[in-house]
């Protein structure tokens, strides 16, 4: 699990603050989720006619973000924008797991638990599938300590790169999704998380004054289920408060259904994808076409499968741009047979203009979804997770 989870990381996510974009989703009653369990360790192929399939996601609810009547593209109509965060393994993750239980779940919910919440309150679950991956996954808080050891913190505003939760970056869905089976579901309409933390900066100003001025005693019980890494005598008053406004926002239900994942990876990362497929490592096309098949496996048992993969797919690198990798992570939402070629619907939540994407590719984009031909997809795919 440990090189999944390495894997899974998506380095930067882009910390693109490019346009408030937003989908508002409503909470759907509990029963509206599968509550099937898929195969841990099922036989994966392609399906051979690339037939139509789109994964239903939470119905919406009326738009309420301040701009939706005066900016363009209208934030309702769009998937999620994660702004100026580098946290997009929270909002992949967030959507599939919106998807999985039937309601809207916040991203910076998502982002707060993988940062924060002790991986011991897992042992405590009374789910017999999820104690069963467990007991098959004995180091798993080992595991999820290493990947959280690999956060890191934004210099901006930030010259001491302290670990204060809105400077967080990267992650991994597989953690993030195991750790939200901890706490119940927080909706999208009681923390917001659409243009990242933008709705929230006076929330994180208040917090910073406090956190320096006031210098608040705080609980460390609040902050004792993470790794000293994000612990710091500057920050620790700040998440501890930033964590008490989550759950004074949060009315939290339960889950209806255990979050259990499933993924698979060639590579570590894109720049690992990239070294590989300049050597021409043997059996890397047989493992992309694994990536593939699991892809076409949870489409079409109605899940969400999430991917890692390069930005420079979508968009053009700038030559002064210092990532050369841009390892981003997005759901699939939907498959489809195009004149003969196999395409795959991606949805992706940095904000940006459909208009500023690669030509061909600009033309298949809207609202922030866009349409892959497989090899495309293929050219930089380099893992994939789903839910059971």
């Amino acid at each position: 699990m440990r090189q999944v989870f390495q894997a899974m990381r998506v380095a930067g996510c882009l910390g693109l603050g490019f346009l408030l974009t937003a989908i508002l989703t409503a909470a759907m009653p509990a029963a509206a989720a599968d509550t099937r369990l898929l195969p841990e360790n099922p036989r994966y192929a392609r399906n051979r006619t690339c037939a139509d399939v789109t994964v239903v996601a939470p119905a919406r609810r009326p738009a309420t973000h301040p701009l939706d009547d005066r900016i363009s593209p209208n934030p309702a109509l769009s998937p999620m924008s994660q702004g100026d965060s580098a946290i997009c393994f929270a909002y992949a993750t967030a959507d599939m797991i919106s998807q999985r239980v039937g309601v809207t779940v916040s991203a910076l919910d998502v982002a707060t638990r993988y940062y924060f919440a002790d991986p011991a309150g897992l042992s405590r679950s009374r789910d017999r599938a999820l104690r069963d991956y467990l007991r098959r996954h004995p180091d798993l808080a080992e595991e999820i300590a290493e990947s959280r050891n690999d956060t890191e913190a934004s210099r901006e505003r930030n010259p001491g790169r302290k670990p204060y939760f809105d400077k967080l970056e990267d992650g991994q869905e597989e953690a993030a999704a195991l750790l939200y089976n901890l706490g119940g579901l927080c909706t999208d309409r009681d923390l917001p998380s659409f243009d990242g933390y933008g709705q929230h900066l006076g929330t994180f100003g208040a917090l910073r004054w406090r956190s320096r001025v006031a210098a608040p005693k705080i609980s460390w019980r609040s902050l004792g289920g993470t790794v000293p890494r994000l612990r710091d005598p500057a920050t620790d008053a700040f998440n501890a408060g930033w964590i008490a406004h989550v759950e004074r926002r949060c009315r939290r239900t339960p889950l209806p259904v255990p979050l259990i994942p499933v993924s698979d990876a060639i590579a570590d990362n894109q720049l690992d994808f990239m070294d590989k497929a300049a050597r021409g490592e043997p059996g890397l096309a047989a493992g992309t076409d694994r990536l593939m098949a699991m892809i076409d496996y949870a489409l079409d048992h109605n899940r969400l499968p999430v991917v890692g993969y390069s930005w420079y797919v979508l968009e053009e690198r700038l030559p002064k741009d210092p990532d050369i990798a841009a390892d981003h992570s997005s759901p699939i939402i939907a498959r489809r047979n195009a004149g003969g070629r196999c395409q795959y619907h991606l949805q992706d939540n940095t904000g940006e203009y459909c208009a500023r994407m690669r030509p061909g590719i600009a033309e298949r984009c809207d609202l922030g979804r866009v349409w892959l031909d497989e090899d495309e997809l293929r050219a930089s795919l380099y893992s994939v997770i789903y839910l059971r």
